[in-house]
C-alpha cells in the first residue's frame, strides 16, 4: 500500500499512485480470470526520488505488487497465470537502481532496458504474445513524445493505456513559436484544431486557464482515441499540492466498458484522497509561513468543498447527457449502450448513473417499458426512451 509518508514534497505523485494502485489491483485480478498471460509495460520507469528501498512508492513497484498478488490469488484457485513486466529507463543513473528490481520479484518475469522507449517499444511488443493482456504506462518526465510513432503500441488489441499528459509544461510551450517546440507539440498532439482554438481565444480577450486546459486535453484525448481506436478515454487532473491549478492529466484509454466502470470508481476515490492531501499540505504550508495553524484549520473547516462542487457539476452534466443521448419515443437505446457513454464523458460512477436513470423514470422524463416490478435500478437489457 502506498503511504503519504513516502511522498513529502511530491504529493502529486502520491495521488497518481493511489489511482494506479487501486485500478491496477482490480484490473489485473479481473483480466487474469480470462487471460493466461498479463504484461505490464512502463516506458519511463525511473525510479525518481523513491523514498522506499522496496520501490513501493514507484509506478512499477505498485504494478509489480499487483501482478504478484493476482498471481498468488489465482494460483490458489488452480490457475497459473504468467505475469511479466517490461521496464524501460534511458537515464543510466536511474537505470542502475532499476536493474536491481528483477531479483526482488522472482515470481514475475521482468525485463529491464536502458534505452529510449521509442527505440525498444517494437522489441517489447514482439515479446508479448498476441493472446496476452497488456497494460502500458507512458509517464515521461517531459512532453516530447511523437504520438504516431507509438501507434503500434496504442493500437494493440487486448490492452489499456495510461498516458501522463504534462499539461503545465505543454500549456507554456504552446505559446512558444520556436520551430523545434512547434514541431514537438504537433507530433504530440497530431489531431484537432487546438492551435486555432488557442489563437482564436487569445484574439477574443484571452482564455482562462480552464479553457486552455479543455482545449489541449480534449485535442490530446482525441489523438489518443484515433490512433489507438479506443472506445473510451477518460481524464484525471492532478493538481499542484498548494495551488488550484492542474500540473498534469492522466489519460486512461480502454476499449472495454467494464474498464471505464472500474476506472471511474477508482478515479473518484483518488480525487477524494487528493482533496484530503492538498488540504493537509495547504494547512502545513500556512502554518510554516505564518505560525497561525489554528486559524487556517478553522478556515479550511468552514470553507466550501471544491471537490463536492465539482462532482455535483459532473452529476448534473451526466443527467443532461442521459436525456440528450436517449432517443425520443418511439426510438430507444439499450441501457448497456448508454451507461458506458455517460461514464466516458462524465466523472460519475455507474451506481450514480443507475440512480439518475431511476429518478428520471419516476419524474416521467424517461420511459423504460421493460422495467420489472421491484427493480430499483435499470438492467443492461432495458430499452430507454425520452418522453
Amino acid at each position: 500500500m502506498v503511504s503519504l509518508a513516502d511522498y513529502a514534497g511530491r504529493e502529486q505523485a502520491y495521488v497518481k499512485h493511489v489511482l494506479l494502485e487501486s485500478y491496477l489491483e482490480r484490473l489485473v485480478h479481473k483480466v487474469a480470470s480470462r487471460y493466461d498471460h498479463v504484461a505490464y509495460v512502463d516506458g519511463f520507469a525511473g525510479p525518481w526520488l523513491s523514498a522506499n528501498e522496496r520501490f513501493e512508492d514507484t509506478s512499477f513497484g505498485i504494478a509489480l505488487s499487483a501482478l504478484r498478488r493476482a498471481k498468488a490469488t489465482w494460483k490458489q484457485n488452480g490457475r497459473d497465470v504468467r505475469m511479466s513486466a517490461f521496464l524501460v529507463e534511458r537515464d543510466k543513473t536511474a537505470y542502475g537502481r532499476l536493474a536491481q528490481v528483477p531479483e526482488r520479484y522472482p515470481d514475475v518475469m521482468i525485463k529491464t532496458h536502458c534505452a529510449d522507449f521509442l527505440d525498444v517499444a517494437p522489441t517489447i511488443l514482439g515479446e508479448i504474445p498476441s493472446s496476452a493482456f497488456a497494460f502500458f504506462l507512458i509517464d515521461p518526465k517531459g512532453w516530447r513524445v511523437p504520438l504516431k510513432l507509438l501507434a503500434p503500441l496504442l493500437a494493440r488489441s487486448n490492452s489499456e493505456v495510461v498516458f501522463n499528459f504534462m499539461f503545465d509544461f505543454i500549456n507554456r510551450a504552446a505559446n512558444i513559436n520556436e520551430p523545434k517546440v512547434v514541431a514537438g507539440l504537433d507530433e504530440l498532439i497530431p489531431f484537432g484544431k487546438w492551435r486555432a482554438a488557442l489563437a482564436g481565444g487569445d484574439r477574443n480577450g484571452g482564455l482562462s486557464p480552464e479553457e486552455r486546459n479543455e482545449i489541449l486535453v480534449s485535442a490530446f484525448s482525441d489523438s489518443l482515441r484515433q490512433i489507438g481506436n479506443y472506445g473510451y478515454v477518460a481524464e484525471t487532473a492532478v493538481l499542484r499540492p498548494t495551488r488550484d491549478r492542474p500540473l498534469y492529466s492522466l489519460l486512461y484509454c480502454t476499449r472495454r466498458k467494464e474498464g471505464i466502470e472500474v476506472f471511474r470508481d477508482c478515479q473518484i476515490a483518488a480525487l477524494e484522497e487528493q482533496s484530503r492531501t492538498r488540504a493537509a499540505v495547504k494547512i502545513g504550508h500556512a502554518e510554516t509561513t505564518t505560525g497561525q495553524g489554528e486559524i487556517f484549520h478553522s478556515l479550511h473547516e468552514m470553507g466550501p468543498d471544491d471537490l463536492q462542487k465539482y462532482l455535483q457539476y459532473e452529476h448534473d452534466e451526466a443527467t443532461r447527457r442521459i436525456l440528450e443521448l436517449t432517443p425520443a419515443q418511439p426510438g430507444s437505446i439499450l441501457y448497456e449502450q448508454l451507461w458506458p457513454q455517460i461514464l466516458a464523458r462524465s466523472v460519475v460512477r455507474r451506481v450514480d448513473v443507475n440512480r439518475i436513470v431511476a429518478r428520471l423514470r419516476k419524474e416521467n422524463k424517461l420511459r423504460i417499458p421493460d422495467w420489472e416490478k421491484r427493480r430499483q435500478v435499470p438492467q443492461d437489457s432495458y430499452r430507454l426512451q425520452r418522453a
